[in-house]
């Protein structure tokens, strides 16, 4: 299935409020748990090329010599 850049971030939004309902292109589809929409997000983000679960934070260091 071809999935477009807005019903993935449609899909992300709705993960982040904690929702289990998703409304997109004028459609609203009803997922049955968080798991669910976490697994079709990766491979939205696999088919779409977008890596948003290999997201890193680089944190500055300092030594004292």
């Amino acid at each position: 299935m071809a999935f477009t850049q807005q019903q993935y971030e449609d899909l992300v939004a709705a993960i982040a409020e904690g929702v289990t309902t998703v409304a997109s292109n004028g459609r609203q589809v009803q997922y049955r748990s968080l798991s669910e929409m976490m697994k079709l997000k990766a491979v939205m983000e696999e088919e779409l090329g977008v890596s948003g679960a290999g997201r890193r934070r680089h944190y500055a260091s300092f030594r004292r010599d």
